[in-house]
């Protein structure tokens, strides 16, 4: 089988990008788009979701999916990925922004609608970004008294609470998706928290419906800012991909392009992945890259993994390796140890020849703030990103 110049890569690597086959999570996006759905058609919105797991394994773009799933319902979508530089409020003023002046541009029937969620929309605007330039294409005064106060849980739960009133009115819902959520600072995601509590408590919540995601420490950090926080979400952990869903994740893109898999290449991709789904777009890219015909050999898949780790090590690993002090690799170093399997902090303190693990703790601490590393349960550590402990022990230390 010859392969024809004019065929498409099929497999899409990188950060966030909807796969061409979104395998093993088709039940949680049907759940999803149900919720949706009846949040329309009742005028009320839903209990918020936190999506929590490793780097790299679709938390993005499950947010995006979400996306896709409410443009496909007419409803407004908004998303902002948190940082610890930048303000949550500063973030949804920006796309609040958008999608407001999006809606009100429709007709003078919506902007009518619109128009008092506007209002106060600038109320929180001014409190929060007083030199930023939101225009509107016509004058929208603040509302005095609404999401003005300075309390952003209480300034954010009246804004998010006119906004949903103007949906109701329009038979939409406001869904608001929240990225890398542990990097909010404790007082926003206290106030995010409180606000997000006062709307699901009243009596006939507004169709507002929120969904944030993080890693997996992020329930955790969550429950120090407001202690309710485990009862408030529904918690769904996102993990690496079944064989099943691994190998339709490589075959259908693959049979969609034009091409097909021996059976045992196959086989041999879907255990080098190992279900990471970062790894499966990247690897069936270069092995889509390195096929001599339009049967995929194991020829072809000891290739493209080979190019692929090559990449991926700059990529992935690297950048975050080097940026690491020492004293911090060290830790890593010893974490490697336990190939892949969570490290116990006594054992660390053992293997860095400490005395306790009070000597280790800074380290510790840095690491997760920096997301290089997690705690899954008291007392013990791991990577964020897997594969990490693998590229670790290929350096020269």
């Amino acid at each position: 089988m010859i392969v024809m110049d004019y065929q498409l890569n099929p497999f899409k690597p990188g950060a966030g990008r909807i796969p061409p086959e979104l395998a093993g999570r088709a039940d949680l996006v049907a759940e999803y788009r149900r919720l949706l759905y009846q949040a329309r058609e009742t005028g009320e919105g839903d209990r918020p979701w936190i999506l929590t797991g490793l780097r790299g394994v679709g938390k993005t773009v499950l947010l995006n999916q979400f996306g896709k799933e409410a443009a496909d319902l007419k409803l407004m979508f908004i998303k902002v990925e948190a940082s610890g530089d930048t303000p949550l409020a500063q973030s949804l003023i920006k796309e609040l922004h958008l999608a407001l002046r999006r809606v009100m541009s429709a007709s003078d029937r919506a902007r009518r609608t619109w128009h008092t969620a506007a209002r106060a929309f600038r109320s929180f605007q001014l409190r929060i970004d007083p030199t930023g330039s939101y225009a509107f294409g016509v004058t929208i005064e603040p509302s005095l008294g609404v999401a003005d106060s300075g309390d952003l849980a209480v300034d954010l739960r009246e804004l998010l609470e006119q906004i949903g009133l103007a949906a109701r009115e329009a038979n939409t819902v406001l869904l608001l998706a929240v990225d890398e959520l542990q990097e909010a600072s404790a007082n926003d995601l206290a106030s995010l928290n409180r606000a997000l509590h006062k709307l699901g408590q009243d009596i006939s919540p507004v169709p507002v419906v929120f969904v944030g995601a993080g890693l997996p420490s992020l329930p955790a950090v969550l429950a120090d800012a407001t202690s309710y926080a485990e009862r408030l979400y529904d918690y769904r952990r996102i993990g690496l991909l079944d064989v099943m869903a691994t190998t339709d994740a490589l075959a259908v893109p693959v049979q969609s392009g034009g091409a097909e898999w021996n059976e045992d290449a196959l086989g041999e991709a879907v255990d080098a992945t190992g279900g990471y789904p970062y790894f499966i777009q990247a690897y069936g890219s270069y092995i889509w890259a390195a096929r001599a015909t339009n049967l995929i050999t194991l020829d072809d898949v000891e290739i493209g993994v080979e190019a692929a780790r090559a990449e991926i090590d700059r990529g992935l690993y690297q950048s975050r390796w080097e940026r690491s002090s020492p004293t911090q690799q060290a830790f890593m170093a010893a974490m490697a140890l336990d190939a892949g399997d969570p490290s116990a902090m006594s054992d660390l303190v053992v293997r860095l020849g400490k005395r306790s693990t009070t000597d280790i703790s800074v380290n510790r601490r840095d690491l997760i703030r920096s997301g290089l590393i997690f705690t899954p349960q008291r007392g013990v550590v791991a990577f964020t990103v897997p594969g990490m402990d693998d590229f670790i022990s290929r350096q020269e230390l």
